[in-house]
């Protein structure tokens, strides 16, 4: 949000420098038409040639970013139009899952599998829709004071089964008893579940995912540490922009799609915080901190 907003006010300086000179070519040129001297003219033509061309890149430019905005609301309605009947699938694979006790073991497995994969093709169409909304704006439906403890611990119980499953395991410290802070439940239960499944999937096995939490007089901090194998130097500004990976990402996630941590830092920045990443100095792997404004009781 802030670098859009940065981007803002760099556009607008250039069409304003570009505007001022321009107009004072013009002073110039009128001034020469009346005095006969057209001399000091040829540095201020290709000064006002600069300005103008300088306008319709930025013109462009704008341009082109309000046909994205018109492509991002295509692709936001149709991942809202693929999530229903998505959902309606999920809904039938576990019908079918309870119901198959009796099924060989093996087309019980088939169908476990199948609704496995629906449910993550599911996550992945949901936060590539959220992404693409909250890219042009706020998404948040229901903003509410919460203990920021409560929804970290509820968030590490709901990710133990993945860890179990990946041989790691989620060590958590809480440094303080009570840290209220207004946000969407939902949409950061999601950000949280990004950071913790990126430790334990990145994690080299036996992977340690440690998560911490602690209170400041006006922040509150939570901070996920993996034991992973961390990000190459080439990839590192790449690691907040979406559907990008690394090279060797889908031989730890093969469902991932490059979505998780960009919708995961709009989320948090909309709760007026931040995400931010670096890769870990003591050994291998990658620590990521959320800063977030404490709320008034």
């Amino acid at each position: 949000m802030a670098t859009l907003k940065q981007q803002s006010i760099f556009h607008s300086f250039l069409y304003g420098g570009a505007s001022v000179l321009l107009g004072i070519d013009l002073f110039f040129l009128v001034r020469a038409l009346f005095s006969g001297n057209f001399l000091p003219l040829f540095p201020l033509l290709a000064g006002g040639l600069l300005a103008g061309g300088l306008i319709l890149i930025l013109y462009a430019e704008q341009k082109i970013r309000e046909e994205d905005k018109k492509e991002h609301r295509r692709l936001s309605r149709v991942a809202g139009q693929l999530e229903a009947p998505l959902k309606v699938l999920q809904e039938d694979f576990a019908y079918l899952t309870s119901r198959a006790r009796k099924l060989p073991a093996e087309e019980r497995l088939k169908i476990k599998h199948m609704e496995t994969k629906s449910k993550i093709l599911l996550e992945n169409i949901r936060d590539v829709f959220l992404m693409l909304r909250a890219q042009e704006g706020a998404i948040s439906q229901e903003v509410r004071t919460y203990d920021l403890c409560t929804l970290l611990q509820d968030s590490i119980e709901k990710a133990k089964p993945l860890a179990s499953a990946h041989n790691a395991e989620l060590l958590y410290r809480a440094h303080c008893e009570d840290a209220p802070v207004k946000v969407d439940k939902r949409l950061f239960r999601i950000a949280l579940m990004h950071l913790l499944e990126n430790g334990i999937m990145y994690s080299l096995k036996p992977g340690l995912v440690n998560i911490a939490v602690a209170r400041g007089q006006r922040q509150t901090r939570i901070i996920v540490q993996d034991r992973g194998v961390g990000v190459k130097e080439k990839d590192e500004g790449a690691i907040f922009q979406p559907f990008a990976r690394g090279d060797k990402a889908s031989q730890f996630d093969p469902d991932g799609i490059g979505v998780g941590l960009t919708l995961s830092r709009l989320i948090i920045e909309e709760f007026g915080g931040s995400l931010t990443w670096k890769n870990r100095q003591d050994t291998t792997g990658s620590t990521f901190e959320i800063k977030l404004p404490l709320a008034k009781r």
